[in-house]
């Protein structure tokens, strides 16, 4: 360990339970860097394993896999990696002071770049992905459900990708106006306006040519198949629980010749790369709804667990 130096670190102890200790600073080994974490995003796949949504909970654990920093420290054999460079990092146990990450899940940033930035890292590599696996093609129409971090991203990156348009539907009018702010053509509440109706109108009768679910749920996927043309792809980009079930006519998927895609994280190690090119490109700052120190992060769990907020943001 580092010299007797010591570090906050937040525990979870299961249930929605977190504990902040204090622990000896680790040491980078070969191959390794030290991050001094400047802050880490709330993702919601850690949000759902605290509430049990991907099976049997294993705390005690030190959760958060979406952060940035500067590097505090270089293990041996380690180049092209120097003390104080700004970086995103591609690893685990980001709700601590230090983190201990693989040189090779390291990767610089601009010191122009907001260090609140390198948080995105994942969640865009992870929209990359799902950009990537839709192909969409120069001019096409495309559907997003659901318009938290990851809808939002995901937008951004379609506008950017060649989609001609964008319709978006979510039922929270914030976000529906922020969806708006950030590109969208069209943003439904799919409370009260009819989907098919509105796709419909949006495309001419055709459907869309793309779908992305950014909501994880049986429902809005079911829609996204519903509403995307002859040939059409959908792309799953929120994360079910384990115990969602999606009620699918068959013969219609087989017969229009649909594509119904699974995207869970990314999916090579250049989307993380491309991610990091994003982070001064994309409109992330809009994003961010919340921040919390390191002490009250029950608290920044519980604000993305009820969706009160987009981004919610651990400060170290």
């Amino acid at each position: 360990m580092s010299a007797g130096r010591r570090m906050r670190a937040a525990v979870w102890t299961g249930g929605r339970e977190f504990w902040v200790e204090e622990r000896p600073v680790p040491e980078a080994g070969p191959g390794q860097v030290r991050v001094r974490v400047h802050s880490c995003g709330v993702c919601m796949t850690d949000v759902h394993r605290v509430e049990g949504f991907f099976g049997p909970p294993d705390p005690p654990r030190i959760l958060g896999h979406e952060y940035g920093g500067r590097i505090d420290a270089v293990g041996s054999g380690v180049t092209g990696l120097e003390v104080g460079m700004p970086v995103a990092c591609w690893g685990t146990q980001g709700f601590a002071d230090y983190a201990v990450v693989a040189a090779d899940r390291v990767y610089p940033i601009t010191d122009d770049r907001s260090l609140d930035h390198a948080a995105f890292t994942e969640p865009i590599a992870c929209c990359v992905a799902a950009v990537e696996n839709a192909r969409l093609r120069v001019g096409a129409l495309v559907l997003i459900t659901g318009a938290g971090p990851m809808g939002l991203l995901t937008l951004q990156l379609a506008k950017r990708g060649g989609a001609a348009r964008v319709m978006v539907s979510e039922p929270s009018p914030a976000r529906r106006a922020l969806a708006r702010q950030l590109g969208a053509d069209q943003a439904i509440d799919p409370r009260t306006d009819s989907l098919p109706e509105a796709v419909a109108a949006f495309t001419g009768g055709a459907g869309v040519d793309a779908a992305f679910d950014a909501a994880g749920h049986p429902e809005p996927l079911g829609q996204c198949l519903a509403s995307v043309a002859e040939g059409g792809r959908v792309v799953m980009v929120g994360v079910p629980p384990t115990t969602a079930r999606l009620d699918l006519e068959l013969y219609r998927f087989h017969r229009r010749n649909l594509s119904l895609i699974g995207s869970y994280g990314a999916i090579h190690a250049d989307a993380v790369r491309v991610a990091v090119r994003w982070l001064d490109q994309l409109d992330l700052a809009s994003l961010i709804s919340h921040r919390f120190p390191l002490a009250a992060v029950a608290s920044a769990f519980e604000i993305a667990r009820t969706g009160a907020g987009l981004k919610v943001i651990v400060e170290l």
